[in-house]
């Protein structure tokens, strides 16, 4: 374990977990690779599906997974916080890939096996010959350790885990409900680019490190403060974004609707019908990821719509977001 003892700033040393700390679930009983501050940023190393070489070499894409890195304990951190996980780097390589597989991804028909390397120039994947994708770094997978079993690293749920958000990126934030003490943080499979849903299977899947920081939210800035958050909620481009998990989309919607109803009820003091009418006027019910045994949808509302934006924080340490860039 690599022990952090002061208050570190960006450029100057900061802890660092590597590739050789991935797990394929989110334990809480395992010894944390590092151990840092509240406010303090650490980088954590990600692999993806060109780690290794077996992508290449063999093809037996279904032999494939994109592990975690992790966990990361969180010094003042216990079970019943809020956390919000600032997002404030990512770095990624220049090449990056992708694989479909019989029986998985969200077509009828199915799909066969294929395996696909894409170069990264310029900021834009290149798909094809003249067809490029502008570069969108973002995170697939972050989360908390729960009590008991860990679950695999590409489930999602109240912990947070493979959530495939396409807007967490550098400069958003995660608000987790943490469950074990230090909250023992995971983070993994970043992607140079990815549409709402996922629904081959994967997005452009690389290798890369993301630079986070990790605090504590005062229970005078949760909505609700004596129920809590039970399910993450996402802060990014000035939206506020609840997140919904399910065996079926309807029930991962129905979710990500209730927690945003919560969050604006508390904060505006209406009716939950007049609540609920806001956010069929003015928020955006979409999926986040459709391919995995659970799947995930999200609500987006602006933060204009509430009173006070959910989960703000003073300190100006959480706030030194940067561009992410390759």
């Amino acid at each position: 374990m690599q022990e952090s003892q002061a208050l570190q700033v960006p450029g100057r040393g900061l802890a660092r977990a590597g590739y050789q700390d991935a797990s394929l679930s989110f334990e809480a009983s395992v010894e944390p690779v590092l151990t840092v501050n509240q406010g303090e940023h650490f980088w954590l190393e990600a692999r993806s599906l060109l780690t290794g070489g077996l992508f290449e070499g063999t093809g037996e894409y279904e032999k494939l997974s994109i592990p975690v890195t992790g966990p990361v304990a969180i010094r003042g951190v216990n079970p019943g916080d809020a956390l919000r996980v600032d997002i404030h780097e990512i770095t990624i390589a220049n090449r990056g890939a992708m694989v479909t597989l019989p029986g998985r991804g969200g077509f009828t028909g199915g799909l066969g096996r294929a395996g696909h390397v894409l170069e990264i120039v310029d900021g834009q994947v290149v798909f094809d010959g003249s067809i490029t994708i502008p570069v969108r770094p973002m995170v697939g997978k972050l989360g908390v350790a729960p009590v008991g079993a860990g679950p695999n690293s590409s489930t999602v749920g109240i912990h947070g885990g493979n959530m495939d958000c396409k807007d967490v990126t550098a400069g958003s934030a995660v608000v987790l409900p943490v469950q074990v003490p230090e909250a023992m943080l995971y983070a993994g499979d970043l992607h140079a680019a990815q549409g709402d849903g996922e629904c081959s299977l994967t997005a452009v899947e690389v290798e890369g490190s993301v630079r986070l920081s990790c605090t504590v939210v005062p229970k005078t800035a949760v909505p609700n403060a004596d129920a809590g958050i039970r399910r993450p909620v996402v802060l990014s481009g000035g939206s506020v974004i609840t997140i919904g998990d399910g065996d079926t989309l309807d029930e991962a919607a129905r979710l990500a609707l209730d927690d945003m109803l919560e969050l604006l009820q508390t904060d505006r003091q209406w009716a939950r019908e007049k609540t609920a009418m806001l956010l069929s006027a003015a928020a955006d019910v979409s999926v986040s990821q459709l391919v995995n045994a659970r799947v995930s949808a999200k609500v987006t509302l602006s933060s204009r719509y509430f009173s006070a934006e959910p989960f703000t924080l003073d300190s100006s340490d959480t706030k030194n977001a940067q561009v992410s860039h390759v």
